[in-house]
């Protein structure tokens, strides 16, 4: 809820359902001045926590994530593995509370075989939610104008700061961008109308047109004189390194977001939710979007605290197979991968790894059985000289995408070993040890 859209959608729908109880979820559950509305905190990454922070019954739902900010202080896993796990608990969680009705705001998927790592990731989501078999509604965009708008905040800052660009080809694809109020229109209007129930909608705030021309219209919106050259190369390696250091934005929202513009980001005009705005120029989008020469950046406020690390591999998951027998295959063949440095002790839901079998206790984790399922096994970090005085981490086996894959994942760990030595020994192991076990597993 303290995001660019969810601050702005919560008066819309306390207008269409003034009757209506709003539990709005952020990080830090910020209060608000509406009786109607309760903010609660809660860590996505825990299905726990979401479980705690939802309503015994949902009617609506808003599904308004999208994980490429930093989670930890060390990340280790791709944002769309982090983002598989974050609608597969909130999906989980949802479904206790007989939902009516989800709505999930996505990104446009260009028609092609070779989507990137970002669209894929986009897709997987709607799957996953699919999958839980509750009425869900999907809206596709692409960027969308506005100050807060990471996206569109990159184009303000090129636009700000250049005033000689070299356009890549990438430049020169179609686009269709949108206005916040069209987004904001679009999801009111669809909140509980069983018509757009189990539909994929794309919107629109203009005509198509170029990333190039969006850039010149911008600039001249802001009372800008830009020089533009075009090239005909798509470098997106070069373009990455550009874009981050003269934007000053994070790679991990770089990297993602310019992989995608190899191909047209365009609303199909047979999913338009409304025709509206679609045959509109852009000059007058950004007229009656909010765009002036020296807005606020507010790129990634969030900032971990702590030396936490999150991690998170994705395995293949042989057919037949559950997390269940993941976790039993991991511990029994983890010992004999590190044989002889790490000997495993199991005693009942206890796990022990100790060193050349001594008394030496380097990890203990403790299967906690009531949070465990079949397809989702939970692990708590007890003790041992690895693991600092206080840690919460925990160690899951969860099984996603129509099992199709399983994720292997900590969260909240934080080690004993003084960071820099933690960072090029036990986690580049950690990583190793994963890699290997994924490769056993395809053989399996």
């Amino acid at each position: 809820a303290s995001g660019y859209i969810g601050k702005a959608i919560i008066p819309r729908l306390l207008a269409k359902f003034p009757e209506a109880e709003i539990t709005a979820l952020s990080r830090s559950g910020q209060p608000s001045k509406d009786g109607r509305v309760i903010g609660k905190p809660c860590d996505l990454f825990s299905l726990k926590s979401i479980e705690a922070a939802l309503p015994a019954a949902v009617d609506l739902a808003l599904y308004l994530v999208h994980s490429m900010g930093p989670t930890a202080h060390l990340d280790q896993g791709s944002f769309a593995d982090y983002d598989l796990i974050l609608a597969d608990n909130f999906a989980r969680a949802l479904k206790a509370t007989g939902v009516r009705h989800l709505i999930y705001l996505g990104g446009l998927i260009p028609e092609t075989d070779h989507l990137s790592l970002h669209l894929r990731s986009r897709l997987e989501v709607e799957e996953t939610f699919e999958a839980f078999q509750f009425p869900t509604t999907v809206f596709r965009a692409a960027l969308i104008l506005g100050e807060e708008g990471s996206s569109s905040q990159i184009l303000l800052k090129l636009v700000r700061r250049l005033p000689v660009m070299i356009c890549p080809a990438w430049t020169q694809t179609l686009t269709t961008p949108v206005d916040l109020e069209t987004v904001l229109s679009s999801i009111t209007e669809a909140a509980l109308v069983e018509s757009c129930f189990n539909q994929v909608y794309d919107l629109a705030g203009c005509k198509p047109l170029t990333y190039l021309n969006m850039m010149k219209q911008t600039a001249e919106r802001m009372g800008k004189k830009r020089l533009f050259f075009k090239v005909p190369f798509f470098t997106p390696t070069l373009s990455r390194l550009w874009v981050r250091l003269i934007t000053n934005t994070p790679k991990n929202l770089v990297y993602p977001l310019i992989e995608s513009l190899e191909h047209p980001m365009v609303a199909r005009e047979t999913h338009l939710f409304s025709t509206k705005n679609a045959t509109r120029d852009y000059s007058e989008l950004i007229a009656s979007a909010s765009v002036t020469p020296h807005s606020k950046q507010f790129l990634f406020r969030f900032r971990p605290q702590g030396r936490t690390v999150r991690s998170v591999q994705r395995l293949p998951l042989p057919e037949g197979k559950n997390a269940q027998w993941i976790k039993e295959i991991y511990v029994q063949w983890l010992p004999r991968f590190l044989s002889p440095f790490i000997r495993v002790k199991i005693d009942g839901p206890l796990i022990v790894f100790s060193i050349f079998g001594s008394a030496l206790t380097l990890l203990e984790i403790k299967l906690s059985e009531e949070r465990s399922n079949p397809d989702r096994q939970l692990l708590y970090v007890t003790g041992g000289l690895l693991a600092a005085k206080g840690s919460k981490g925990r160690l899951e086996f969860r099984v996603v995408l129509n099992r199709r894959y399983t994720l292997a994942a900590i969260h909240e760990y934080t080690p004993s070993l003084p960071w820099y030595i933690y960072k090029y020994t036990q986690a580049r192991l950690h990583l190793l040890v994963m890699k290997a076990f994924s490769r056993k597993l395809k053989h399996s």
